[in-house]
């Protein structure tokens, strides 16, 4: 493609490089790691963080396989021994897909006992609770987050049951659940 051809394609114009899609999401994960899991803390001493991309710095054994969650938060016990607590998966939007969330987000979530969290850009929230919920994938919780010339924001979309939702009947709960 010449430079002329690039100018009168708008699309080819705009789009990103791997480079840059690769660059932006480690960028989002070094900013989610320090705003959202700063351990230890006076209330977690024995939690310590580990951010694995661009490297991986803590890869967590699942059977026979290794894997390793963007961000993975581990309890040091006083025998020496560590006890994965959270596992987080930071999308970018070409990655909020059924196939990222069947190959990726559904190996994290099935992890025992662990709290799985799932951060996406600001307006992909809806569509990974829909890619979600279609492939039973349970997540502790759904984040947004962007870069605003304020700074970095993240944003909680995801709601807390309600009480009353047991009492209602299942076609009542799927009307009014979001998507």
């Amino acid at each position: 493609m010449t430079l002329d051809t690039r100018w009168e394609d708008v699309d080819q114009l705009l789009d990103r490089t791997a480079r840059t899609i690769d660059d932006k999401r480690a960028k989002a994960i070094q900013e989610i790691a320090a705003r959202r899991f700063q351990f230890p803390t006076p209330k977690h001493p024995a939690y310590r963080t580990h951010v694995n991309v661009p490297d991986v710095a803590m890869g967590v054994q699942v059977g026979r396989e290794e894997i390793a969650p963007d961000i993975v938060v581990v309890e040091k016990l006083t025998t020496g021994e560590t006890h994965l607590v959270i596992s987080v998966a930071v999308a970018n939007a070409e990655q909020v897909s059924a196939a990222e969330a069947k190959r990726t987000w559904a190996r994290y979530a099935a992890i025992k006992d662990v709290a799985f969290y799932l951060y996406v850009p600001v307006g992909y929230g809806a569509r990974a609770k829909q890619i979600c919920r279609k492939l039973k994938i349970s997540v502790e919780g759904f984040r947004t987050y962007r870069t605003t010339p304020r700074g970095f924001e993240i944003n909680d979309v995801s709601e807390q049951p309600s009480p009353l939702a047991a009492l209602m009947p299942p076609i009542v709960r799927k009307i009014l659940a979001t998507p």
